[in-house]
Parts: structure tokens; sequence; C-alpha cells
């Protein structure tokens, strides 16, 4: 399909060009619906009739139809204040008079090991990888000591 980039936009929803964008940043569906807040169905949905629309083969040549035609660079973004906020990155550090305060918050503000609203990807270092597992271990350990007292306790309470 050849022509005037405005036929593109008139062909696709907005949030099918978005998808579209992002698939042309080498995301698969599950990081697109992550991003977007719907399903990866609901992202595939929305390339299959993308590509039906288009006329191509796949979402590769879809995206790339797209971009080469500059459509991505006329079309504001079809997202959520979240989706913007996560975008942005991490907030300025915040101008603290302790300083020895601050530091110590960042050295315990690893982020959790899942993906929440505020952190819809994984970006976490090497050394959040290694702390997460040996927290998790220490409070398995913790949880079961605290268990097992708990029997002692009631076996010599009931002997």
């Amino acid at each position: 399909m050849q022509g005037d980039p405005d036929n593109y936009i008139s062909l696709l929803s907005a949030a099918q060009i978005e998808t579209l964008r992002h698939v042309f940043e080498h995301k698969n569906s599950k990081e697109i619906a992550r991003i977007m807040d719907v399903s990866p169905h609901t992202v595939d949905e929305r390339v299959r009739r993308s590509i039906k629309k288009l006329n191509v083969s796949n979402r590769v040549e879809a995206a790339r139809l797209l971009a080469s035609n500059g459509v991505f660079d006329h079309v504001t973004p079809y997202q959520s204040l979240r989706y913007q906020l996560a975008e942005l990155g991490e907030p300025p550090p915040a101008a603290d008079a302790e300083e020895g305060r601050s530091s110590l918050r960042r050295v315990f503000d690893i982020g959790l090991p899942f993906p929440t609203a505020s952190q819809p990807t994984n970006r976490h270092g090497l050394m959040e990888r290694i702390v997460w597992p040996i927290l998790i271990a220490l409070a398995t350990i913790l949880a079961f000591s605290a268990l097992y007292s708990i029997l002692v306790g009631l076996g010599r309470v009931l002997t």
C-alpha cells in the first residue's frame, strides 16, 4: 500500500497505531499488553485487524509500513496518564536536607520482584536480582522458625 500517511491513519484506530508503534520498537504482545493495560489477546486482535486493513502479510511489515510513511511521527500516542508517567522514567531526586537519610533510602529501595502498575517491566539490576532471593529465603526461614516455636510451645502446654 503506497500513498499519503493520512490514509493509513484513517484506516486504523489510535489503539491499532499505538500497538504497531510498539511492534516497531521490537516489543512482543505481552510487553505491549502490560504497557497499554490490556490483555495480550487484545493486542493480537488489534494487530490482526491492522494487518488486514493494511493488506500486509505480518505485524513487522505493518509496523514498517507505518514507520516508513511517518505515521508514528504525526500521531499522539493513545495512552493513559499512568502509561505516560511510567515512560517518563524515574522522578528527579528530592532535595533532602539530610543526605545520609536519602542515600540510605536509595539502598533499601530495590522495588518489588513482580510487575506493578508503576513498574510494569523488570528493571532490576544484578544486585536486586541477588538480594530478592536472599530476602525471600530469610523470610521463609523466619516464618518456619516461628511456626516451629509455636508448635513446640503448644506441645509443652498440652502435655
